[in-house]
């Protein structure tokens, strides 16, 4: 008899009750060879090469361990090579007549005494004859062998007596130590152990499954429940990845409110757990757990640490490193930055990670205020075109007039984004890499970093003007980037915070503060900086505002490499940006260039101009070099070219006055009125 199930394709419940009505299942798919071809083809494929081995800055990062840990390594037995020679001076004639006693034996067929003597007490002559008869037949051929291997030891002696010293130190140490370790104790290795501990050596399925089935989840219980997709466990950088399906109905915000109870079934430090969601669905957990943690493990090279860095706020570049050595990149156009956290957090020098960005960029304007009195940015104030620093009542009254000046400049900038709107050449409404390179567009990028900025912000007029600014000021190139250890309603009203778009939470005392910064809920999503301890995680914390919430480090060079940074930064902006408190207008380059040509002149090298310049000028120009100079006028479009000087027969690089007086001309052309 036909079941109703199979005939009306009808739903059957657990309690074995049918519900009839039309199709429920879907038709079987067809099984033609093109169905399985199409079908199988959209299937999840194992990478060709590891993901370790594509990320080039894993790469390098794994080079550089495997490095490190190779020059530890040397060091440390060099430091005990005596030991090691007294052991192999001990150990070798030991090796040595151990060996020639195991050879001796295994020629003479020793092993088959006991079995003669044992026929000859029982008086079992025919098997005594057997066994003498064929020790006679092995010795027979083995003995010439063990000739044989005395003679080539014999004659390997007198080479080496022959050789040279270099030759028969290497060889002895080497035959040395290979008889040391044969004449070694069972246990007794020759080297001492370097690493001392019980190490994190890797990551199980049977380790995650345990942790997960630990955290107390009701849906959660069943470690079968718990699948690995391909890859499943697997290398990623200096750490493991495991790639886990949770099961039907659980999410991974479940697990990601619970890293401390994960971390704690782990036995790991919480800064070495990072789960994380995955990429199919939103029951998929990407869990890794590095070899250490974050907190212990050093930062890659910065690659605006490069001699030919150059930067645009238009552009990706990178500030900070996440947990697992890869880079962590961000524009700085239409983006503001807060970044909070307790003293000694690290707040100012991740300020100064976004600082320096933007000043690697020789078409950014610098504007920065810090009320610690420090002078953190000192070394950046030849480059701004307003430095404060203080705490005194004209600092902060300085500081408030940045916050009024890019206001101001707000509103200037809406009416020239709207003149060019209607010439077509912003779209969108918003400033354009091409509008910001115009020279005199008056659409360059600037930056406004204020450091303490509840300091300033505490004022509500100062308050309310800033967060007009940050408002406004995101299509029109205007950056802010505040930076504070106090986050409160007083000190950092919350409509300017729900108005930044990128927040930075470092190391911070408890779940308060911590959605302060980065939103109501980020603690019990796992958001959590309170991990981090201030001094010893200096620069770690929580970032939002990218395309998935991480840990970021922010970069730290050394002082020697801050340095060059800066004086790259100074080289691109033709060493000619100067610390003005009165928030006056940048220098004309190009009109003063202009103003060096002497009369008929169509041709001077940058050597020439570089001259001409300093002389006149020598507070503003007296320390400018023929590459400053050059760089900075190529910025504005203009190209270095070859030519003769007047009077002179020798072709040199230089600036021809038809260029620079075109460029004046389309600058002045083209300035909004």
């Amino acid at each position: 008899m036909t079941d109703l199930a199979d005939q009306y394709d009808a739903e059957r419940h657990t309690t074995g009750q049918l519900t009839l009505g039309g199709p429920v299942d879907p038709p079987d798919e067809p099984r033609t060879i093109y169905a399985k071809v199409v079908t199988s083809a959209p299937q999840p494929r194992r990478p060709i090469i590891a993901a370790e081995l594509r990320n080039p800055d894993q790469r390098r990062e794994a080079a550089k361990l495997l490095v490190n840990q190779a020059g530890y390594h040397s060091a440390y037995h060099a430091t005990r090579l005596p030991k090691y020679s007294a052991k192999v001076a001990f150990y070798a004639p030991i090796g040595a007549g151990r060996l020639i006693g195991r050879q001796i034996r295994w020629a003479w067929l020793t092993e088959q005494s006991g079995l003669r003597q044992q026929a000859a007490t029982s008086g079992n002559t025919n098997e005594w004859l057997r066994l003498h008869n064929h020790a006679r037949a092995i010795r027979a051929w083995r003995m010439p062998i063990l000739g044989l291997e005395a003679i080539a030891v014999l004659i390997v002696v007198v080479l080496l007596v022959r050789a040279s010293w270099p030759v028969e130190a290497v060889a002895g140490m080497v035959g040395l130590t290979l008889l040391a370790l044969y004449g070694r104790p069972a246990g007794k290795p020759i080297t001492d152990r370097v690493v001392i501990g019980q190490a994190f050596t890797k990551l199980t399925a049977e380790q995650v499954r345990a942790a997960l089935c630990s955290l107390g989840l009701a849906r959660i219980k069943d470690p079968a429940d718990l699948q690995f997709p391909a890859p499943g466990i697997h290398r990623d950088g200096p750490g493991w990845l495991a790639r886990v399906n949770l099961p039907a109905g659980v999410e991974v915000t479940d697990v990601l409110e619970r890293r401390g109870r994960l971390s704690s079934a782990l036995r790991l430090p919480i800064d070495q757990v990072w789960p994380a969601a995955g990429l199919e669905h939103a029951g998929q957990l990407d869990l890794w757990v590095g070899m250490m943690p974050a907190s212990k493990m050093g930062q890659p090279r910065w690659s605006l640490s490069s001699d030919t860095a150059r930067t645009s706020v238009f552009d990706e570049h990178e500030f900070g490193t996440d947990q697992r050595q890869r880079p962590v990149k961000t524009t700085l156009f239409a983006r503001n930055f807060l970044i909070g956290g307790v003293p000694g957090s690290g707040k100012s020098y991740a300020a100064r990670a976004i600082a320096m960005v933007a000043a690697l960029d020789p078409t950014c304007e610098l504007r920065i205020a810090e009320f610690k009195g420090t002078a953190d940015f000192g070394d950046l104030g030849h480059l701004c075109t307003t430095y404060v620093c203080g705490v005194d009542e004209q600092a902060i009254s300085d500081g408030a007039g940045i916050i009024r000046w890019g206001l101001a400049e707000a509103e200037r900038r809406g009416k020239r984004i709207r003149a060019a709107r209607e010439r077509g050449e912003a779209p969108e409404g918003k400033v354009t890499p091409e509008l910001a390179a115009r020279p005199g567009s008056g659409l360059h990028p600037v930056l406004i970093l204020i450091d303490e900025a509840h300091e300033l912000l505490c004022d509500k007029d100062v308050a309310d003007d800033a967060e007009r600014l940050i408002k406004r000021g995101r299509a029109l190139g205007l950056i802010v980037v505040l930076a504070t250890q106090i986050p409160d309603a007083k000190s950092l009203p919350p409509n300017i915070t729900r108005c930044v778009n990128m927040r930075w939470c470092l190391a911070v005392q408890d779940q308060v503060a911590n959605d302060m910064i980065l939103g109501t809920g980020a603690y019990k999503r796992g958001d959590a900086a309170t991990v981090y301890r201030p001094g010893h995680d200096a620069g770690w914390g929580i970032f939002t505002g990218l395309a998935q919430t991480t840990a970021v480090r922010s970069h730290f060079p050394k002082p020697e490499i801050a340095a060059k940074m800066v004086a790259r930064a100074t080289v691109l902006r033709g060493g000619n940006a100067t610390v003005d408190t009165d928030l006056v207008e940048a220098r004309d380059v190009l009109g003063d260039v202009r103003r060096v040509f002497y009369a008929g002149e169509a041709f001077v090298s940058w050597a020439s101009l570089t001259s001409r310049l300093a002389s006149q000028e020598p507070d503003v120009y007296g320390g400018l070099t023929q590459d400053a100079l050059s760089a900075t006028v190529r910025a504005f479009g203009l190209d270095s070219r070859d030519g003769k000087e007047r009077g002179s027969r020798r072709t040199v690089k230089g600036l021809r006055l038809e260029h620079l007086a075109q460029a004046i001309a389309a600058r002045e052309i083209e300035a909004p009125k």
